[in-house]
């Protein structure tokens, strides 16, 4: 008995030691697999961030995109008003350039109508004042110039004061209220004419 009590403690002994080992190893074990779990849980917490991060980012990468594409649509909407307000300024340019143009010729007409009216009023005044017309027979020299009419030298009526000039004399024409249309008149009553109604036109 006394030599079997020392092999038993021995057992004990060693018995212990591998149950204090084992708890050990178990205890070791334990703090292992916790610490997987907390490292398995900051890893999956992380991933979520990162996951509602890119989310974050791709909605952020939508909205600018739609963001940027309202932009060129209100820059290409406002390069065609741009060029729409050219186009009418232009047209406005050129419809005042117009009107302007219809203002001078109104203007330049209404001028020549009362030129046109001022010549018919002196032609009256003048071809009233007194219109004789000679007869062919009465005159043998032409008024003006008295040069003797002959076969190469032929008469003509001035049909404004009715006298008988040379072709020299009287190579001009005028409109007379007792024809509309231009007629032979002496340089005499052409000078005359001119005179009076450019200087009585405004």
């Amino acid at each position: 008995l006394a030599s079997v009590l020392p092999k038993v403690d021995l057992n004990y002994t060693r018995l212990q030691q591998a149950e204090k080992a084992q708890l050990e190893a178990e205890s070791e074990d334990k703090k292992l697999k916790q610490e997987y779990v907390n490292k398995s849980e900051s890893l999956q917490k992380e991933f979520s961030q990162k996951e509602k991060q890119l989310l974050q980012l791709e909605t952020d990468l939508k909205i600018e995109k739609e963001w940027r594409q309202t932009l060129e649509d209100d820059l290409q909407k406002e390069k065609e008003t741009v060029s729409h307000l050219r186009i009418e300024t232009q047209e406005i340019i050129n419809l005042k350039k117009i009107q302007a143009e219809n203002r001078r010729y109104k203007r330049s007409k209404q001028s020549f109508a009362v030129y046109h009216y001022h010549i018919h009023i002196f032609m009256i005044f003048f071809f009233l004042q007194g219109q004789v017309w000679l007869k062919d027979k009465e005159a043998t020299h032409c008024k003006l110039c008295e040069k003797e009419f002959s076969l190469s030298k032929r008469k003509h009526h001035c049909r404004n004061c009715g006298e008988i000039f040379c072709n020299a004399c009287s190579d001009n024409e005028l409109p007379l209220p007792s024809s509309p249309k231009p007629v032979r008149v002496c340089d005499s009553c052409h000078a005359i004419l001119i005179q009076r109604c450019s200087s009585n036109v405004p």
